[in-house]
C-alpha cells in the first residue's frame, strides 16, 4: 500500500500511511450484508443493484460520442459502445442518403495497451471508455486517423486501417494526432517533440529537436488540460503554411511521487504537479514557417504571470488570434499575432472583479469580423465584432447564459449556439442572425438538447435527453426539422431499462430560497408509498442529500443520468428520499451566482444546502434525525464541511476525494477563486480543517490511490487530524484508481460501500429503511 507524497517526503508518507490503517476503520470488512431493499409495490420488476447499474449493455441504451459530420456531409461518424462492454467503444458510421450504418473500425483488433501519456489524457478529458476514443477527418473526407495503444492509424474510406507511427520501436507513445489542412501530412506529438508524417512520402520528420525531461513542445501542460479545458499545445494555420506551438518548461514546477497500485504491483509515477501558490510551467509561444523551418518567438510577457488559454487563426492565415489569461485571472487578452515575425498588438480585454470564464466560442469569419463570447454584463452573450475588435455589437442580450457556439452558417447569416434562456435547467438550441441579432429557438421541449453542426449545407445533429427520455440522436435540417433519426431509444420493452421501468422513481423538481433571495433549484426522489405510508402509519423515511456545489457543475437539470439510472436512483429504491440541489457558486445562472463564494469556500453554499436539509425535515415522510450527505471531488470537500460547519444537520456523510487543503490543489483552479495563500485569509477559512473539531455525525471518505488530480496527501492528512483528535471514522482506498474511477469493478465495489455505510448509520437499529414516528432512532453502528 502506499500513497501520493511530494519528493523528498517518500520514505515518511509511507510510515504516516502504516500508522493511518493502524487505527482506520475499513468498510470493506464491514460488508457483510446486502443493502436492505424499500417496500416495493408487487410487480415491480428486478431490483435496480449497482452491478446492474454499471453492467452491460448500459440502461441507458445506446449511446454515440464523437459525434461528426464528415467533410462532405454525407457521413455522420460516432464512437459506440459495445453490447457486452458497455466501457469500450468502437468507430461507426451512418450513411445519410442510405440511412445505413456500419462498422468501420472495431477496437479488439488492436492491443489494448494504454501508455502513461494516453492514460492522462483520457483522465484530463474525463473519457471513462478504452477501445477508440478519439478520430479525426481530412479536409476532403477520404481518410480517417485514429490512435490506438499509443500508433496513429489511417483508414481511407473503404479501406483498412494503416499504422504510420511505431511506439514499440521509438518507446514513446504518439498523442494528440491530426491532419493538417489539406490532409498530405499528420501531426503528432512523441517523446517532449512535435513531429509531421508526410502521407505521400511515407516520412516522419521532427519540428522540435532537444523536447526531453522537463521541455517539451507542442502540448498542454496539466493545468491547461484540467482546468483551462485546452488539450492540445499547437494549431495549424488554414492552407497549413504556419503551425503555432507552445514550449513547456516545468523545471520549476514541484516533482510529485504518486504510487500508482495495480494488479501487476506498484509503480512510481514521477508527475510534476502545479500546488497553489507555486510555480506554474513557463509556457511560450512559437510560430514555425512549415515549408522552410524558420521559427518566429511570441513575447507575451512574463509567461509566470499569465496562461496560454487559446489560440486560432484568421479565415485567411494571416494572423494568429491568441487569448492570453492572467495568473490571476481577472484579465483576458485578445491577441493578434505575425506569424512571420511575432509581433502582437491586443485587439481587445475583458476585465472582471472576481475571475473569468474562458470559453471556445471565438470564430473568425470570411470577412475578416470575429465571433465573440462576453460575460461583460454579468451574462455570457455573443457579439460580433470587426477586424479589429475596436466595435462589438451584440448578438444576444438578456438576464440569461449563452453556453457554447455550435456552428456558424456565413451562407444564411446564423450563428446556431445552445444556452439557458428557458431556464438554468433547460439547455436548448438556437440560431441567431449576424445581421439582425434575431434569436429563434430550435427546440422547445423541456430537457436538454445539443448540436453538432455540418459545415456545409446547414444540417445539423440534435441530440436530447430529458427525465422520461433516454439520450437520442437525430439529424435535421436548419429549420429544426427531423431528417432521420441516428439514435432514437425508444423506451420501449427492448430497451435494457425495460425490466425496472415498473419501479422507476420519477425526480420531482423544486426551489427553495436562498438567504439572499436567489432561486436554489433541487430534484428530489422519494420512494414510492413514503408519502401515503407518513399519513396511515407515520413511517419516516431517511434522506440523503447529494452535492457537487463547486462552479465546474450543476447537478440539477432536466436531463436523463443519474435519477433515472444512476446510484441516485439506486438509494431511492433502497428506501431513501433523495434530494439533489445546486447552492449559489455553482454555474448557468450568471456571474453574480457563481462568484457567490468567491474567496471563500464552505460559507452561503453551506447554508444552502442548510435550506435543502431545513425542507427535508419539514416532510411529513422524512426522518430528520437521519439524514446523509455524499459527493465527490468539490463535493468531497462539501460532504466533510456540512459535517464541520453544520454539525448535527447530518447523522452521516460519504466524502469522495476530498480536496482538504487547498493548498494541496493545482494553481489554475484554486487561485481563480481564491486567490494566491499568501494573499489574506481565504485558504484557512476554505480549509475542512478550520472547524474540523466541531465535527458531528459519521464520517466515511473513498479515494483512489493513483489520484493525478486531487492527491491523495489531501486524505492521509485529513485522517491524521482525525486520529489526532481521536474522531472515528471509516476509510476505503482503491489501489490503481485515478479521479474517475474509470474501473468497472472498483466503481462497483465504490457506490456498494457507500450503500452499505449509509445503510449502517441511518438506519435504525432493525429498521429497512423508516421508522414509526414517536420511536427512538437510534445512532447508526459505525
Amino acid at each position: 500500500m502506499g500513497m501520493v507524497g511530494r519528493a523528498g517526503r517518500d520514505g515518511a508518507a509511507m510510515g504516516a500511511w502504516r500508522r493511518i490503517l493502524a487505527g482506520t476503520v475499513l468498510a470493506g470488512a464491514l460488508m457483510t450484508m446486502p443493502a436492505l431493499a424499500a417496500d416495493a409495490p408487487a410487480g415491480s420488476g428486478p431490483a435496480l443493484t449497482v452491478e446492474r447499474m454499471l453492467g452491460s449493455p448500459a440502461l441507458n441504451g445506446p449511446r454515440a460520442r464523437g459525434v461528426k459530420f464528415s467533410p462532405d456531409g454525407t457521413l455522420v461518424t460516432y464512437l459506440k459502445a459495445k453490447a457486452d462492454d458497455a466501457n469500450k467503444t468502437d468507430l461507426w458510421a451512418y450513411d445519410i442518403k442510405a440511412g445505413t450504418d456500419r462498422l468501420l473500425v472495431d477496437s479488439n483488433q488492436f492491443s489494448a495497451k494504454e501508455s502513461e501519456e494516453e492514460r492522462g489524457r483520457r483522465e484530463r478529458q474525463r473519457i471513462r471508455d478504452t477501445g477508440i476514443v478519439d478520430y479525426g477527418w481530412d479536409d476532403e473526407g477520404r481518410t480517417l486517423l485514429f490512435p490506438m495503444a499509443g500508433d496513429v492509424f489511417i483508414m481511407p474510406q473503404g479501406g483498412s486501417p494503416k499504422r504510420i507511427t511505431d511506439s514499440a520501436t521509438t518507446k514513446d507513445a504518439a498523442i494528440d494526432a491530426r491532419f493538417a489542412p489539406g490532409g498530405t501530412l499528420v501531426s503528432y506529438v512523441r517523446g517532449n517533440n512535435l513531429y509531421v508524417y508526410d502521407l505521400a512520402k511515407g516520412q516522419e520528420r521532427a519540428l522540435t529537436h532537444d523536447g526531453a525531461g522537463t521541455l517539451s513542445y507542442g502540448t498542454a501542460e496539466f493545468v491547461a488540460q484540467e482546468e483551462l479545458k485546452r488539450n492540445t499545445g499547437y494549431w495549424w494555420s488554414p492552407g497549413a503554411r504556419y503551425i503555432a506551438y507552445t514550449r513547456v518548461d516545468e523545471s520549476d514546477v514541484p516533482l510529485v511521487s504518486r504510487y500508482d497500485y495495480g494488479a501487476e504491483g506498484v509503480t512510481v509515477v514521477p508527475q510534476r504537479y502545479p500546488f497553489a501558490g507555486g510555480p506554474n510551467a513557463k509556457v511560450t509561444l512559437q510560430i514555425m514557417d512549415a515549408a522552410s523551418g524558420k521559427v518566429a518567438s511570441v513575447n507575451l510577457g512574463d509567461p509566470a504571470n499569465y496562461y496560454l488559454a487559446r489560440v486560432d487563426w484568421r479565415r485567411d492565415g494571416t494572423e494568429a488570434l491568441v487569448q492570453r489569461l492572467s495568473r490571476d485571472q481577472k484579465r483576458l487578452d485578445l491577441l493578434a499575432v505575425n506569424p512571420a515575425t511575432g509581433a502582437v498588438r491586443t485587439l481587445l480585454t475583458e476585465e472582471s472583479k472576481t475571475f473569468l470564464n474562458l470559453h471556445e466560442d471565438l470564430r473568425a469569419l470570411a470577412n475578416g469580423k470575429i465571433l465573440w463570447a462576453s460575460e461583460r454584463t454579468g451574462f455570457k452573450h455573443l457579439y460580433l465584432c470587426d477586424h479589429e475588435a475596436a466595435r462589438c455589437r451584440a448578438l444576444t442580450k438578456g438576464d440569461w447564459m449563452v453556453d457554447a457556439v455550435a456552428g456558424v452558417d456565413e451562407a444564411a447569416g446564423r450563428v446556431f449556439f445552445t444556452g439557458f434562456r428557458e431556464g438554468p435547467l433547460d439547455h436548448h438550441v438556437y440560431s441567431v442572425g449576424l445581421a439582425k441579432g434575431d434569436v429563434r429557438a430550435l427546440t422547445t421541449e423541456d430537457g436538454w438538447h445539443g448540436a453538432v453542426m455540418a459545415a456545409k449545407g446547414g444540417s445539423w445533429l440534435h441530440s436530447y435527453s430529458g427525465p422520461r427520455q433516454p439520450p437520442q440522436l437525430s439529424v435535421e435540417d436548419a429549420k429544426g426539422n427531423r431528417v432521420t433519426w441516428l439514435i432514437e431509444n425508444k423506451l420501449d420493452e427492448t430497451h435494457p431499462f425495460a425490466p425496472y421501468l415498473a419501479g422507476e422513481i420519477q425526480p420531482e423538481y423544486g426551489v427553495l430560497k436562498a438567504d439572499d433571495g436567489s432561486d436554489l433549484h433541487y430534484m428530489m426522489l422519494v420512494p414510492p408509498g413514503a408519502r401515503e405510508a407518513a399519513k396511515t402509519s407515520g413511517r419516516k423515511y431517511p434522506a440523503i442529500v447529494n452535492a457537487y456545489g463547486g462552479p465546474a457543475a450543476a447537478l440539477v437539470t432536466h436531463a436523463w443520468g443519474d435519477a433515472q439510472t444512476g446510484f441516485t436512483q439506486v438509494l431511492a429504491r433502497n428506501g431513501y428520499v433523495v434530494m439533489v440541489l445546486d447552492n449559489r457558486g455553482t454555474p448557468h445562472r450568471g456571474q453574480a451566482f457563481l462568484s457567490a463564494t468567491y474567496h471563500h469556500f464552505g460559507s452561503v453554499e453551506v447554508a444552502d444546502q442548510v435550506k435543502g436539509a431545513t425542507y427535508l425535515k419539514s416532510l411529513p415522510f422524512v426522518d430528520g434525525q437521519h439524514l446523509g450527505f455524499f459527493g465527490h471531488s468539490h463535493g468531497g470537500f462539501m460532504t466533510i464541511i456540512m459535517l464541520t460547519r453544520a454539525p448535527g444537520v447530518f447523522a452521516a456523510g460519504a466524502a469522495g476525494a476530498p480536496v482538504t487543503d487547498w493548498r494541496l490543489y493545482d494553481t489554475a483552479y484554486t487561485e481563480r477563486y481564491l486567490g494566491m495563500p499568501q494573499d489574506g485569509t481565504a485558504y484557512e477559512d476554505s480549509s475542512v480543517f478550520k472547524d474540523l473539531r466541531n465535527i458531528k455525525g459519521r464520517l466515511m471518505v473513498v479515494h483512489g490511490m493513483a489520484d493525478d488530480n486531487v492527491f491523495f496527501d489531501n486524505t492521509t492528512k485529513l485522517l491524521r487530524a482525525l486520529q489526532q483528535q481521536e474522531t472515528q471514522f471509516n476509510l476505503m482506498t482503491y489501489p490503481g484508481q485515478r479521479h474517475g474511477f474509470y474501473d468497472t469493478y472498483a466503481n462497483i465495489h465504490r457506490y456498494n460501500t457507500m450503500l452499505d455505510f449509509f445503510d449502517r448509520t441511518l438506519r435504525p437499529a432493525g429498521g429497512a429503511g423508516a421508522v414509526t414516528a414517536g420511536g427512538a432512532p437510534q445512532a447508526g453502528t459505525p
